[in-house]
């Protein structure tokens, strides 16, 4: 078996997940998904088992070792950042405004006081989530362009 960039992207793919994964793991473990309403319980655990697929496909992805392998972890992993963005979104909106801990079930309210350099760093980090993924995104894209470019011109 032979180190290459693919098992290098699989790999980064892999460990950045973890980050997400015990995050997620963390909030389930503390109660959350009893905490919020259902419709954000469901974002939780639809993050959880998006983190799950993206990591278990990032294994399979470094084994293999391919272009081919990265389709799917990739896509899964583009899934994953826009679900976590959508739900740190309602975390942050949940934390200002009018709409103040509309994500909390009603007994719950008094004890979800959020410290705002904590609702701060999850929309920085979530914003920096998206702007990579647009950037992985639109490199992937012109890549594939010139490849396609570069094979229509050979003999």
């Amino acid at each position: 078996m032979t180190w290459n960039r693919q098992r290098t992207y699989a790999a980064l793919v892999g460990l950045g997940i973890w980050v997400l994964l015990i995050r997620t793991i963390l909030m389930i473990s503390q109660g959350w998904l009893a905490k919020f309403v259902p419709w954000v319980a469901g974002l939780l655990v639809l993050e959880f088992l998006l983190n799950v697929g993206v990591f278990l496909t990032a294994v399979w992805w470094w084994i293999g070792a391919t272009e081919r392998r990265a389709i799917l972890p990739l896509r899964l992993t583009a899934a994953t950042i826009v679900v976590h963005a959508v739900r740190v979104a309602i975390y942050v909106l949940s934390q200002t405004g009018p709409w103040h801990d509309f994500d909390v079930r009603p007994i719950y309210r008094a004890e979800s006081v959020a410290e705002w350099h904590w609702v701060v760093f999850a929309a920085v980090l979530a914003t920096l989530g998206l702007v990579g993924l647009a950037l992985v995104w639109r490199y992937r894209r012109t890549h594939r362009r010139s490849a396609v470019v570069a094979t229509d011109r050979q003999p």
